[in-house]
């Protein structure tokens, strides 16, 4: 495979809910994610490597308000400049695939984006495998006073984190899924909701209050065998606590305070999407490649009966070259006068001409097919190697994925999330 196969993955949410400050808590994670499931990651251009470093480097140096955190993507002339963060991925030397994120402009999913905006969040979504929607924690769980009670949204959840204008998105662009699709439902900031299992688990079923729409959408069946819908909370930040909220100019800006004070930068969590994502992409790539081995196997197949047949054209034809070279070694040997005559009524070089030239034409076909026989066992061990070593790398990833204490597989486990045997 010359050409790396590229996944894509996109994250989808409106402007300042923490896109960005999600994908700088899964860098953290990088490294050693992919090392433990015997795998390699690097970015393939500097660009990916600086976006992620400033973003890391102003949450590094936060007050102990996070006032200084990372500023919104900010929106392109046109969308299609930004190329995302891309990262190569592989075995030792050897790369297998590539992983595209893509982060677009929060701009882009308001009511005002531009039809070119739109267009292109649009057609992202229709080509991304996988799926993260990044939610505002504080604004799901909080009230104006208080937090919310079970059967209760926090105040600022529509404002924030526009789950009908997420949902309408999807029922747009996802209404004739064909693909398979991986959707992460990440909240982020949640520090405050993880800190006991009821905490937790009241946190996730918020999430399915709060994206109960979305979530009913996915679970339609023409769907629900397309769609694998996982929830992964991400700690972006570390010891911090939500203070309270304050707005200006009909803008709420939520405070928080870090506890202790001097406490340093600490994501949590920030592996979780990376392991779901990585183990549905796996398991959606080492699909194709069994398809492509089961279909290398039968061309394996074919060509050996087709080596077997030309070996007995083959052996066919060197029969009768023997018998051809044999009478017309004998008419050689015969005195010159005879062998004339002889060649006069009993032609033997002609018969023996066209029995060397088919000779020589079947080799060189047997010699053909025995090649592209050897190229295409050569393919299946390939194949073969690729689909185990990413076998071993998803058992891996499944492994360390949490699934209690607000994390969840809500649909796709069976079929596109699988633990291989």
């Amino acid at each position: 495979m010359n050409k790396l196969q590229e996944l894509n993955i996109i994250m989808v949410a409106p402007r300042g809910v923490g896109k960005t400050s999600l994908l700088a808590a899964m860098y953290e994670e990088f490294d050693k994610t992919f090392a433990s499931a015997g795998l390699t990651i690097c970015p393939n251009d500097s660009k990916t490597l600086d976006a992620i470093a400033e973003c890391q480097r102003l949450l590094q140096n936060m007050d102990s308000e996070l006032n200084n955190l990372a500023e919104p993507t900010a929106p392109q002339l046109d969308p299609w400049e930004d190329q995302g963060f891309v990262f190569e991925v592989g075995s030792g030397i050897k790369k297998f695939m590539k992983i595209r994120f893509t982060d677009p402009c929060g701009e882009y999913f308001k009511s005002t984006a531009s039809t070119v905006q739109q267009d292109y969040v649009k057609q992202q979504l229709n080509q991304c495998d996988a799926v993260i929607i990044p939610i505002d924690s504080t604004a799901l769980m909080e009230k104006k006073v208080g937090r919310a009670k079970s059967t209760e949204i926090g105040s600022w959840h529509e404002q924030k984190n526009d789950p009908a204008r997420i949902t309408k998105l999807f029922k747009e662009t996802y209404e004739n899924v064909i693909k398979p699709r991986l959707v992460v439902l990440a909240p982020l900031k949640c520090e405050s909701y993880m800190k006991t299992d009821k905490d937790a688990n009241d946190l996730l079923d918020h999430i399915k209050i709060g994206y109960r729409e979305l979530l009913d959408f996915f679970k339609e069946e023409k769907h629900y065998h397309k769609i694998a819908v996982v929830i992964t909370p991400v700690q972006t930040i570390g010891h911090i606590a939500y203070s309270h909220a304050e707005t200006i100019n009909n803008y709420t800006q939520f405070v928080y305070n870090k506890q202790p004070i001097d406490a340093p930068y600490a994501p949590k969590d920030g592996d979780q999407p990376l392991r779901y994502v990585l183990r549905f992409l796996l398991n959606v790539y080492n699909e194709d490649r069994k398809l492509e081995l089961e279909k290398a196997r039968e061309n394996l197949d074919e060509v050996e009966r087709e080596v077997g047949f030309k070996a007995y054209q083959l052996n066919s034809a060197q029969r009768r070259l023997e018998l051809a070279q044999q009478r017309f070694n004998v008419r050689n040997q015969l005195w010159g006068p005879f062998r004339g005559i002889a060649n006069f009524f009993d032609d033997v070089y002609t018969p023996y001409s066209e029995a060397n030239n088919s000779y020589t034409e079947t080799e060189s076909a047997f010699n053909e097919t025995e090649n592209q026989k050897f190229a295409i066992q050569g393919m299946v061990d390939a194949t073969e190697a690729q689909i185990q070593a990413f076998n071993t790398a998803i058992s891996k990833f499944a492994v360390d994925c949490k699934q209690d204490r607000g994390f969840a597989i809500f649909q796709g486990r069976a079929k596109w999330l699988p633990v291989p045997k």
